[in-house]
């Protein structure tokens, strides 16, 4: 039997790696990733399963995420710009919530800046629609939880920076269940 093995990763959340079985030796069941004209990645051939697929990638990394339901996950360099920079870049919209994450003084303007982006971008790799909002649902040491909303779905997206060996700092982002 073939299964879908998934697994997150963090200081904040202790989650089991749980199992989805797809398919049986015996199928001849092909599947392939391929892209809606608005980018979003599709696994054809696992429709009645109801398995969903995200990709991210940046200039050295690649990162897939699957499972059941809505799937949304980014990956990107932190990336050094102002404040000023920063809420131009995101938005006026998102500036209270840049803010409210900034006062807790634990984490850089850099840092927060790329978090935002990539929760934003996880969301709406989820929903498929551009209109989301993001807000704080817990925080633990460098690990943030945000309660997403769009198109009448409540979503989750878990945010933490990873570092690598020999290279810069990068925050990762994915949609996850909250238990």
């Amino acid at each position: 039997m073939t299964t879908l093995v998934k697994t997150v990763k963090s200081k904040a959340v202790k989650t089991k790696a749980t199992s989805i079985p797809l398919f049986n030796a015996e199928s001849q069941k092909q599947v392939q990733i391929k892209w809606l004209d608005s980018g979003k990645p599709i696994l054809e051939g696992l429709e009645s399963q109801q398995v969903e697929v995200s990709l991210s990638h940046d200039d050295r990394f690649c990162l897939c995420v699957a499972g059941i339901g809505p799937q949304g996950c980014d990956i990107v360099p932190v990336s050094h710009r102002s404040k000023a920079d920063w809420i131009s870049l995101l938005s006026d919209k998102w500036e209270a919530l840049f803010n409210q994450i900034l006062a807790t003084g634990s984490e850089s303007v850099d840092v927060v800046g790329t978090r935002l982006w990539s929760a934003m971008e996880a969301m709406r790799k989820a929903v498929d629609v551009k209109d989301i909002t993001l807000s704080i649902d817990s925080q633990l040491e460098d690990t943030v939880l945000f309660r997403g909303k769009a198109a009448g779905k409540e979503l989750y997206v878990m945010t933490f920076p990873v570092s690598f060996t020999k290279d810069s700092q990068r925050m990762f982002a994915t949609i996850v269940n909250k238990k």
